[in-house]
């Protein structure tokens, strides 16, 4: 009896041990680590994500395996959106510039990082030369773009006059622009958010982008690359302004194409709808680009400018004007029923630019606008960029207007700060619906705008860290940048990337990242995680998270550039 006792003892015995050594293994494995994958800079915040750690201790190791800092986790915190459990690694003391990995509880990160002086120059670089990879209307080169050089697609010569457009028949041309996201059509709207985030990096640091560094057709003319390839845009929004002063909605076929190259696309295309949204937006970015463009070509500021008090003078007869898709049409709608946002930014702007007593009447009897607000950035960011444009002037605002903004903005970024101390992850947001890294990065934008104002040196390490969510400190572990960190989206819903034979996808396009509402899921879209913070998937017909957008890439263009713009406060 006692040896069978000893036998079921010895079983019992290695049973638990094997257990045991199952159980250390499964931890190891379930340990992940989610940094910058592009890195930090040296004397910025450098804060690692570390989940399902069972030790407190980590260390920062030289990719030879030489230690050079060892630190303690933090407090284990459980995050609901992604169903981890989140520790933080902070080696914000360590300065050294070099090339690193982090190690934690026997495992390290996946690909070196690096600490340095001009951590984002290339990506922004990348950034704001995407808009050159898909432009319209001209063919992209091979001096220009390498690899990634095409024919030209949608000439754009010969466009018809559909019967919501308010033009009677015909047809007129309407070259130029960028294609506005995974599709070849071009929206007025969407042009708009984009136009202005663009334009208020050039505004807070002129020149930054400089004349010659993108290496694209306009380089060496002795205009900023970005003020270059914003007027390519601009110049496609001026042929969808209507006689009498309206904009048409969108420049697009009746139906979305095929993933194929524009080259290969020979549909009709329309100039379509008419509206209060589209034709603020118009006006918006006009005069904001008349401010702008006043000292490098006064002739096109003034046209600008001409263009844009029309826009306002007919939104102001129509304010009410909706668009909706015409049953005929069936492209992106960009529809919205409240102007109000709309009216405060292109009033902003035509203050700032037009002595007319009528845009500072309208900026005194209508709350200043500053907030911020998730989802469709489009509609829910442009009243900030008029705010943005009054704050950073130097022109006298009227009343008490600036100590209200001024006070709109911190409270605004007092309420992101708050929400990085709380969210496990230190990101601003954590709420995820489609195109959940532009609300991210235009989180940012505020905090940046914060920084600007005060010179608070919180509001900057907050852009910081926001910053390293996107290039891969997330629940997904990707980084959201093509072409920039070691786990990067491959597979974007984008008709170029679809179309051509090329492996990788066009460099520095921002995916539009993790979405709960999944609205993909119809089209036959299989997700490996349904908790909020992890709905994402690097497959092409993944339109709800994996889509590209002139509009999510404009933030990232403007947080990286400021950045690198501010560098000296972080080297």
């Amino acid at each position: 009896m006692s040896m069978i006792w000893r036998k079921i003892s010895f079983l019992i015995l290695v049973v638990l041990t094997l257990s045991a050594c199952g159980n250390k293994k499964s931890e190891k494995e379930n340990l992940e680590i989610r940094i910058n994958q592009l890195g930090y800079f040296p004397k910025g915040v450098k804060k690692a994500v570390v989940v399902n750690a069972k030790t407190q201790d980590f260390e920062l190791r030289t990719v030879d395996g030489k230690t050079v800092f060892k630190g303690k986790l933090s407090k284990s915190r459980h995050w609901d959106k992604s169903g981890e459990d989140v520790k933080i690694a902070d080696f914000t003391a360590f300065t050294d510039p070099g090339s690193y990995v982090l190690y934690v509880g026997g495992k390290q990160t996946d690909c070196p990082f690096e600490i340095k002086d001009d951590l984002y120059a290339d990506a922004f670089k990348a950034a704001l030369k995407s808009y050159y990879l898909i432009r319209a209307s001209m063919p992209i080169e091979e001096k220009y773009a390498g690899k990634y050089h095409r024919n030209a697609g949608h000439p754009d010569t010969l466009c018809y006059f559909h019967p919501s457009a308010g033009r009677g028949e015909g047809h007129a041309p309407s070259p130029k622009g960028w294609y506005d996201a995974g599709d070849y059509n071009k929206y007025v709207v969407n042009g708009g958010v984009t136009v202005g985030t663009l334009l208020a990096l050039e505004e807070l640091y002129p020149n930054f982008a400089k004349d010659e560094p993108l290496n694209i057709p306009e380089s060496g003319n002795g205009i900023s690359d970005l003020l270059d390839e914003v007027k390519y845009e601009l110049d496609w929004v001026m042929t969808m302004q209507t006689p009498d002063g309206a904009s048409n909605m969108k420049l697009t076929s009746k139906g979305f194409t095929g993933f194929i190259l524009p080259e290969k696309d020979k549909t009709d295309r329309y100039f379509v709808g008419k509206g209060t949204a589209a034709t603020l937006n118009f006006s918006a970015m006009m005069a904001m680009a008349a401010r702008i463009y006043q000292t490098v070509d006064p002739d096109f500021a003034i046209k600008c400018l001409n263009a844009a008090e029309k826009a306002w003078d007919w939104a102001v007869k129509n304010p009410e004007v909706y668009y909706k898709n015409p049953k005929d049409v069936k492209t992106g709608e960009y529809g919205d029923t409240d102007m109000s946002e709309e009216f405060w930014w292109a009033a902003s702007e035509l203050y700032l630019i037009s002595p007319k007593k009528e845009y500072e009447n309208y900026l005194t009897t209508h709350e200043p606008y500053m907030t911020f607000e998730v989802g469709e950035s489009w509609r829910t960011f442009l009243g900030n960029i008029g705010s943005f444009s009054l704050l950073v002037s130097k022109k006298d605002l009227p009343g008490k207007l600036r100590e209200n903004l001024d006070a709109r903005l911190l409270r605004t970024a007092h309420q992101l700060l708050d929400n990085i101390n709380k969210i496990p992850y230190r990101i601003p947001v954590d709420e995820f619906v489609w195109g959940s890294n532009s609300d991210i990065q235009n989180a940012a934008m505020v905090l940046a705008y914060a920084y600007k104002i005060t010179g608070d040196k919180k509001y900057l390490d907050a852009v910081t860290e926001t910053m390293d969510y996107i290039f891969g400190k997330n629940a997904t572990g990707y980084s959201f940048m093509t072409g920039f960190g070691c786990k990067t989206p491959m597979h974007v819903h984008n008709r170029i990337c679809g179309g051509d034979t090329i492996q990788d996808p066009l460099p520095g396009l921002i995916a539009g990242g993790p979405n709960h509402n999944r609205e993909d899921v119809g089209a036959g879209v299989v997700y490996p995680d349904t908790l909020p913070a992890k709905s994402y998937v690097d497959v092409q017909p993944s339109f709800a998270s994996n889509e590209t957008a002139i509009n999510w890439n404009a933030p990232a263009v403007f947080v990286l550039g400021f950045l690198e713009a501010n560098a000296k406060q972080l080297n």
